[in-house]
């Protein structure tokens, strides 16, 4: 099943520029599409829903460190859906055609690197809250 944090419970809506935070996500599955609300607090508790849900790839356009860590310990794909605002049908076209990078521990510094939310003291690997996770 694949997750994508959006922004609205509507069909064709963006994705949401915020993981942890989302107030939906979409899970799509070969036979099906829902848009849930997000009643988690916080990356490491969308995580284990999203698990709980049999996810297994998450297209997301930001993440912060520690809920990307607890992703890939939950052997969950993660492609990064750019940081442009994209809706869902077109980041799916793009997933199914390979255009979007799958992110590691090897390039998440340098995919997420130009978002400054991302730097040492300001983001979610600090205590300080953070709009990203």
């Amino acid at each position: 099943m694949i997750a994508i944090p959006v922004k609205t419970n509507k069909e064709n809506t963006a994705v949401s520029t915020m993981f942890g935070k989302a107030k939906y996500f979409a899970l799509i599955s070969k036979d099906s599409f829902q848009i849930v609300k997000n009643e988690q607090r916080g990356g490491r508790a969308v995580v284990s829903w999203l698990k709980s849900k049999n996810v297994d790839t998450l297209i997301t356009s930001h993440m912060g460190k520690n809920p990307f860590s607890s992703i890939l310990q939950n052997d969950i794909k993660v492609y990064f859906a750019g940081d442009k605002r994209i809706e869902i049908n077109e980041v799916l076209l793009k997933y199914a055609d390979g255009d979007l990078p799958l992110l590691t521990l090897e390039n998440y510094n340098t995919i997420i690197k130009e978002d400054t939310h991302h730097n040492q003291n300001t983001c979610c690997s600090s205590n300080k809250s953070s709009i990203f996770i």
